[in-house]
Formats: C-alpha cells, sequence, structure tokens
C-alpha cells in the first residue's frame, strides 16, 4: 500500500518509464538479432555493392524510410517521457498551493468539508543542523512534526542560514531550502506511522544528523494532540 499520494505519483511515473525502456529494449534486441542472423558471414557471402572501397565514392545507400521511421519512434518516445514528467511536477509544486475537498482550518483544525479553499501553510525552517516545524497556532517543534492521515499538508520551506534540502524519504519527495526564498510542497500522507525526514544536501559537519521524524497520526488523535497544544 501506498504511504501517500506522492509516493503514487512518483511509482506511476517510474512505471511508464521502465515500461517503454522493456518496450525499447525488446525492440532494439529483437532487430538485432534478426539482422545478426540474416547478415551474418557465409563462405559464399561477398561484399555488397555499396561497401566502401579505397578510391571509390561509396554509392548512397537510400535508407531514408528507416531514417524517418527512427526519428519518428524517438521522439513519440521523448513526449511520453517529458509530458509525464513535467505533469508530475506540475502536480507536486504548483504555483499556488492545492485545493482539497478535506481540509483543516487555521485555527482549530477542526475538520470541515471547505470546496474551493486552500488548506493552511505550515512554516518549515531548516538550520545547522535541524529542522523547526511551526503551525499555524505559532506552536514549534524541533526534528518532530506531526499531521493527520489522510488529509492534504502544504509546506513552507525556507533555511535559516545556509543550503538545505529538505526531503521525505518514503514519501519520495523533497524541495531546497534556502535563506530568504521559500519553497511551497505538499502532500496526502494515506498511512500512519513514522517517516523519516532528511537533509539532502551537504550543509556543514553536522549534515548527516540533521535527521527528523514525521508522525502521521490518525484524524482524531491528531485533533486531540493539537487541541491540547494551544
Amino acid at each position: 500500500m501506498a504511504v501517500s499520494n506522492t509516493q503514487v505519483i512518483f511509482d506511476n511515473l517510474y512505471g511508464i518509464f521502465t515500461y517503454l525502456a522493456i518496450i525499447v529494449g525488446v525492440i532494439v534486441f529483437t532487430l538485432m538479432a534478426y539482422l545478426i542472423i540474416k547478415y551474418r558471414e557465409r563462405k559464399s557471402s561477398s561484399d555488397p555493392e555499396d561497401t566502401p572501397r579505397l578510391g571509390r565514392i561509396p554509392t548512397s545507400r537510400g535508407h531514408g524510410r528507416n531514417v524517418l521511421i527512427t526519428v519518428t519512434l524517438s521522439t513519440f518516445l521523448l513526449a511520453v517521457l517529458i509530458i509525464t514528467s513535467f505533469a508530475a511536477v506540475d502536480t507536486l509544486f504548483p504555483g499556488s498551493p492545492p485545493n482539497s475537498t478535506w481540509c483543516y482550518g487555521i485555527a482549530s483544525y477542526n475538520q470541515t468539508q471547505v470546496a474551493g479553499q486552500s488548506c493552511p501553510r505550515l512554516d518549515v525552517t531548516g538550520h545547522q543542523f535541524y529542522w523547526v516545524f511551526r503551525y499555524p497556532n505559532n506552536h514549534t517543534y524541533t526534528n518532530f512534526f506531526r499531521v493527520p492521515a489522510n488529509t492534504t499538508v502544504v509546506l513552507d520551506v525556507t533555511s535559516a542560514d545556509v543550503f538545505h534540502d529538505f526531503g521525505i524519504i518514503q514519501f519520495k519527495i523533497k524541495t531546497d531550502a534556502i535563506h530568504g526564498r521559500t519553497n511551497t510542497i505538499w502532500f496526502i500522507p494515506y498511512k500512519t506511522g513514522n517517516y523519516t525526514i532528511q537533509c539532502f544536501e551537504l550543509c556543514g559537519t553536522g549534515h548527516v544528523g540533521m535527521i527528523a521524524t514525521l508522525d502521521v497520526m490518525p484524524v482524531a488523535d491528531f485533533q486531540l494532540w493539537y487541541d491540547s497544544a494551544k
């Protein structure tokens, strides 16, 4: 079972790349085996008429059709890979945070059905060498982050000092944390449990220990925890 929507997106993208690679590999190796068998050297073999010879200009082979087929297939494959890749990136890094049918109110996180309303932004700040998470109620936590399951979570990621890179390993998602700039990232966690948050950019001698934990909780448990933190 996928642990987040971001894992599903990247798994689907990886599947498209893999299937296309298998198809191309099968075609190439099948064609190569066919040509090797058909044009293998025999005792009665002789050089073809268009074989390059010293002092003679080679004749045109006239294989424009093969070139056209190759270019057309290559263009199709590249178009599929580019379109699907940009679609995934555009989904995960939209110009504005996504709207969700089920969001949490900024003040209380009480679950309500909201149409067309952006989910609350949670601030994530990288420091040498720890992460600070700030909720809408201005409570901050270091190296530990709680969110409710099956809910859109929007994060505004920045840095207080050097260049960091915020990533949730199991969710297959990350974004740069740069001082003076805010990058937005979002995800929907499907499965409760603890997940590793890590810095993916060498940021100094303590980089290896810049690890935090994401705790995905059932909605009711998260509600009780968040209300008690007021």
